[in-house]
C-alpha cells in the first residue's frame, strides 16, 4: 500500500504507525483543489436502527417506521426501461442463493451477517420513500469500523445488494471499509437523489470527518467495490454542486457497470465520479452523462478501462496524478473531452497521462494542456496518446498559447502522439509530436487494432442451480479446520458438471495444494481467504504451489474472481499461485489477491512479527506470490494485488510489522495481459519477466520492502535460485552506488513487452523516509528497473520514486531520477530499447 495522504493532514514519519503525515507532498491536492470548490463539510449520516433478524438472518418485518416521504420525485425512465413503484425485481443468482458467509474471524462469527439485502433492512425502492437511514443501516448494522473510527479491518466483510427498484436518498450511502455494494445486473436498481441532497456523494467512500479529516485514510482503503447500478442526480437543480460517487481508494477497489445520470444544462455544479486521493484502483464498464465533470480525478495511480461520458462541459478532469492509464474510453458530445491544467504550467499538477484505444467525438477539444517545454516540474504533464479516433473534433491537442495538434471536422485517427521526456534508450530528449507507435502483435489484439480486454464475468444469465456452494460441499471456512480436501472434491466436481464454484465468504485453511482443473469457473463472496498451513511449504528450497491452476501441458477455459490467496504461520516454500494453463480466450483471474501477513488468521501480525527485529524463520511467510509458468500463455488478469503486508490491518492504527516473502510476480509465459496490476513489498523482485515475449501491461505498479536495506537484497532471508533466474545482486548492484534493494521491475531475455504505465516506488530505508523526500537526494535505493538482454521493449510513461537509477540496460545505469522530476515520483514519457 502507499503511504502518502494528500488531502490536509495525513503525514508520514519514521514509526510504527504505517499511515500518517508527510507535509511537503500534501500541497499538491491541496493545490489542485484550489480551482474546484467541492463541499468537504462534514454531515452525519442517517443511520436507521438496526431491524430485527429471524433465525435465517432474515428481517422479521420491514421497519418502516423510519422511512419518510420523499419530495417531488417520481419515476425515471430510461431507455424503455422505467424505475418506481411498479418495477418488480429479476432473478440474480447471488440474491436467492443460500447465504452462509462466515466471517471466522469476528467476535461473533456465527451471528454476523454477511451478505445484506437492503430490503431487509426497511429499504421500499420504490421511488418514493425515503430509503438513505435503511440503506446506511444495512451498511452499519453490527460493525465497528466506521469512518472516523478505524483505519481498517479484515473481520467485517459485507455484501450490500440492492433488488431492482428506485431507492431515494436525501443524504449519502456511507461506504465502509471492506463493503461490496451490488446491485442486481439483471435490472439496475436506481439511488435518485432528493432536490434538497445534502452530502459529497449520492455514495460517499470516505466522508470528510468534523476538523477536515478524511474518515479512512485514502491509501490504506482497500477491498471494496461497486456494481451494478444507476445513480440518478437530475432532480437535484443544475446550480447545485453535487457528486454521484466519492471514490478515493488505494489497491483490491473496484467501481464495475455503474451508469451515472446528471443534468446536460450548460450551468451544470455536478459531477460523476470524484477521486481526489489515494493509491488506487480500477474502473470499468462506466457509463455517464451530463455534468460539469464526467469524472474530476486525482490519484497516485489508477486504471481506468471502458468509461464512457456524454453532454458533460468536461469529460475528464485530471486533478493530478501520478500515473492514470486510461483505455478505451469514449467521449462524445463535451466541450473539452479531457483536461489536464491544474497548476498551470508553472506548477502542474498532472504527472502523466496514456490514453490508448479510444475515441472522441463532437466535442470542441481533446485534450486541454499545461504543458510547454519549459514548464515546472520538468517532466510534468507528460501525456501519451495511442491509437485514438476523433471524430468532428476541432482540436486535438490544445496547449496554455496555441494549438499542439490540429483536430478535423471529419474523422482522423491519432496513431502515436506525445510530449514529456524521451529515452530510446539514452536521453534525455524533451520532445512533443508525433512517433511511431508499438506495432502490436495480432495475439494480443481484441476487435481492430485495440488490445484484447474482457471484463469479469458477473454471471447474470444463470440460475441458482448452476452453482455449488462451497460450505454446501463441505468445507468450514473457520480457519481452523483443514478444508482441503472439501474444496478439492468441490472443484473438481464442479468443473466436470459444468457448474460454478461459490466460495461463501470464509477463511479456508489447506495443507495440500488445491488443483483448478481446465473448465473452472469460480467467485468468491466478498473475498474469501484460502490460507497454507503446515509442513508442505516449510522449505524455502522446494517450493510448492497452494493454488495450481492447469497443470503443465492443459489447455482450456478458467474463470476466477473475487478471492484472497495468503499462508497462516510461517511458510517459506508456498508458491501462493501457479498459473500453469494454455488458456483460452474468455478466460480471466479478476479481483484475485494475495494477502500475505497482517490479517486476522495469518499468525503473521504484530505480535508475532513486529518491526526492527532480527528476520526470523516464523516471519518467513512466503516463496513467491505468482508464478505463471513457460506453459500459460494467454493468461488474462485484471486488478490483482499481490502484497506481503507492511502492517497489520486488525490493528487501530495499522502498526507497521515486518514479513518476508521471497518473489512477487514471475512471469514465463508469452501473450499476456496484466492490466491493473500491483506487487508489493518482496525481497528478491516486484516483477520479473524472464524468457517471454508479448507482454501487454496496462499500468503496473510496485513498493519495495519497507524493511530494506537492512537486510539488503544481497542479504535477504532466501535461498537463489538459478532454475528460476533469480538476480545475482552482488554482481548487479557493483556497478551502481548505493542502497542494494529489490527491483521493481526485471525484464530478463525478453522480447515485445509492451509496459503502458508504470510506478516503481521505494519509500523506505529501514522504515525511514527522509531517502524519498520531494526535491532529493532520492537515495532509497540505487536502481529499480532493470533490462537485460532484451529487446523491443516500449514504456510509456514510466515514474520512479527514491531510486537514483530510473532505468538500467545491461547492467548500466541510462536514466537518472534528477533529470526526470515531477509533482512527485520521477517520469519518462516514451521509453524503448531502440
Amino acid at each position: 500500500m502507499q503511504f502518502r495522504s494528500y488531502l490536509t493532514l495525513c503525514c508520514i514519519v519514521a514509526s510504527t504507525t504505517a499511515l500518517v503525515d508527510l507535509p511537503q507532498v500534501s500541497s499538491v491536492v491541496t493545490s489542485g483543489l484550489k480551482a474546484f470548490h467541492i463541499d468537504t463539510a462534514y454531515h452525519a449520516p442517517t443511520i436507521a436502527p438496526s431491524p430485527t433478524l429471524d433465525s435465517n438472518g432474515s428481517a422479521v418485518a420491514a421497519p418502516k417506521a423510519f422511512a419518510t416521504p420523499a419530495v417531488n420525485v417520481n419515476t425515471t425512465t430510461y431507455g424503455n426501461r422505467t424505475f418506481g413503484p411498479a418495477v418488480a425485481d429479476t432473478p440474480y443468482w447471488l440474491a436467492s442463493i443460500a447465504h452462509q458467509g462466515r466471517a471466522a474471524f469476528n467476535s461473533n462469527p456465527s451471528g454476523f451477517r454477511v451478505f445484506r439485502n437492503v430490503k431487509d433492512y426497511g429499504a421500499a425502492g420504490d421511488g418514493v420513500t425515503d430509503d438513505t437511514a435503511a440503506i446506511n443501516s444495512a451498511i452499519a448494522s453490527g460493525r465497528n469500523c466506521a469512518p472516523g473510527s478505524c483505519q481498517s479491518s479484515t473481520v467485517e466483510p459485507v455484501i450490500v445488494y440492492f433488488p431492482a427498484g428506485t431507492y431515494v436518498i436525501s443524504s449519502s450511502i456511507v461506504d465502509w471499509y471492506f463493503t461490496q455494494i451490488i446491485g442486481n445486473p439483471n435490472a439496475l436498481p436506481v439511488l435518485k437523489a432528493t432536490p434538497g441532497f445534502v452530502g459529497l456523494g449520492l455514495i460517499d467512500g470516505d466522508p470528510y470527518q468534523p476538523g477536515g479529516a478524511q474518515g479512512y485514510t485514502s491509501v490504506g482503503v482497500f477491498y471494496r467495490q461497486v456494481r451494478n447500478l444507476i445513480l440518478d442526480l437530475t432532480a437535484i437543480p443544475a446550480s447545485t454542486a453535487a457528486t454521484g460517487i466519492h471514490w478515493p481508494v488505494g489497491q483490491a477497489t473496484s467501481i464495475q457497470n455503474v451508469q451515472i445520470r446528471m443534468t446536460s444544462a450548460a450551468n451544470s455544479q455536478q459531477q460523476g465520479i470524484f477521486i481526489e486521493n489515494g493509491s488506487g484502483g480500477f474502473l470499468v464498464d462506466i457509463t455517464i452523462t451530463g455534468g460539469l465533470y464526467g469524472a474530476n480525478v486525482g490519484n497516485q495511480q489508477f486504471t481506468t478501462r471502458n468509461l464512457r461520458i456524454s453532454n458533460a462541459v468536461v469529460g475528464i478532469s485530471q486533478i493530478w496524478s501520478w500515473g492514470w492509464q486510461y483505455q478505451g474510453i469514449t467521449i462524445t458530445n463535451c466541450q473539452t473531452a479531457f483536461s489536464m491544467t491544474s497548476g498551470g504550467s508553472s506548477s502542474q499538477q498532472v504527472g502523466s497521462i496514456n490514453i490508448i484505444d479510444s475515441t472522441i467525438s463532437g466535442c470542441s477539444v481533446f485534450v486541454d494542456t499545461a504543458w510547454t517545454p519549459n514548464s515546472s516540474p520538468p517532466s510534468s504533464g507528460s501525456l501519451i496518446l495511442e491509437n485514438v479516433a476523433l471524430n468532428n473534433v476541432a482540436t486535438a491537442v490544445r496547449g496554455p498559447s496555441s494549438t499542439y495538434l490540429a483536430g478535423t471536422t471529419g474523422s482522423t485517427t491519432i496513431a502515436g502522439w506525445g510530449q514529456g521526456h524521451r529515452y530510446t534508450p539514452n536521453g534525455p530528449q524533451t520532445f512533443q509530436g508525433s512517433f511511431t507507435p508499438v506495432s502490436r502483435p495480432g495475439s494480443l489484439l481484441g476487435s481492430g487494432n485495440s488490445y484484447y480486454t474482457q471484463s469479469k464475468p458477473q454471471y447474470e444469465q444463470y440460475s441458482t442451480s448452476s452453482f455449488l456452494s462451497i460450505r454446501s460441499a463441505g468445507a468450514r471456512g473457520d480457519g481452523s479446520t483443514d478444508d482441503t480436501t472439501a474444496i478439492q472434491n468441490a472443484i473438481t466436481s464442479a468443473a466436470s458438471s459444468g457448474q460454478i464454484v461459490f466460495f461463501d465468504h470464509g477463511t479456508y485453511k489447506v495443507t495440500r495444494t488445491i488443483y483448478i482443473p481446465p473448465g473452472s469457473r469460480i467467485v468468491g463472496e466478498t473475498y474469501p481467504v484460502i490460507v497454507a498451513s503446515g509442513s508442505l511449504w516449510s522449505s524455502a528450497t522446494n517450493p510448492v504451489p497452494v493454488v495450481q491452476v492447469g497443470r503443465s501441458g492443459e489447455g482450456g477455459s478458467v474463470q476466477w474472481s473475487d478471492m484472497v490467496i495468503g499462508t497462516q504461520g510461517s511458510a517459506p516454500g508456498a508458491v501462493l499461485i501457479e498459473y500453469n494453463l494454455n488458456t483460452a480466450r474468455g478466460s480471466g483471474v479478476w479481483d484475485v489477491h494475495t494477502r500475505v501477513g497482517g490479517f486476522a488468521g495469518s499468525n503473521q501480525q504484530v505480535s508475532q512479527c513486529p518491526v526492527n527485529a532480527a528476520v526470523s524463520s516464523s516471519c518467513l511467510v512466503a516463496h513467491t506470490s505468482i508464478h505463471i509458468t513457460s506453459t500459460a500463455i494467454g493468461a488474462y488478469f485484471e486488478n490483482t494485488w499481490f502484497w506481503t503486508a507492511d502492517h497489520d490491518l486488525d490493528t487501530p492504527s495499522n502498526t507497521q510489522i515486518s514479513v518476508y516473502t521471497g518473489r512477487g510476480m514471475l512471469l514465463e509465459a508469452s501473450t499476456v495481459w496484466l492490466y491493473g496490476t500491483a506487487v508489493e513489498h518482496h525481497a528478491l523482485y516486484q516483477y520479473q519477466f524472464a524468457n517471454t515475449n508479448t507482454i501487454m501491461v496496462g499500468f503496473a505498479q510496485t513498493e519495495t520492502p519497507y524493511w530494506q536495506p537492512n537486510p539488503n537484497a544481497i542479504n535477504q532471508p532466501y535461498p537463489l535460485s538459478s532454475a528460476l533466474n533469480d538476480p545475482n545482486y552482488a554482481s548487479f548492484c557493483s556497478r551502481f552506488s548505493g542502497n542494494c534493494d529489490s527491483l521493481g521491475l526485471r525484464i530478463l531475455n525478453s522480447n515485445s513487452i509492451f509496459v503502458y504505465g508504470g510506478g516503481f516506488y521505494s519509500f523506505f530505508n529501514s522504515y525511514s523516509t527522509t531517502c524519498s523526500n520531494a526535491g532529493g537526494p532520492e537515495n532509497c535505493q540505487s536502481a529499480i528497473v532493470s533490462i537485460e538482454g532484451s529487446g523491443n521493449v516500449r514504456m510509456y510513461n514510466v515514474g520512479t520514486v527514491g531510486s537514483q537509477s530510473m532505468i538500467a540496460v545491461n547492467g548500466g545505469s541510462v536514466a537518472s531520477y534528477a533529470d526526470n522530476v515531477n509533482v512527485f515520483p520521477d517520469t519518462i514519457a516514451y521509453f524503448s530499447t531502440s
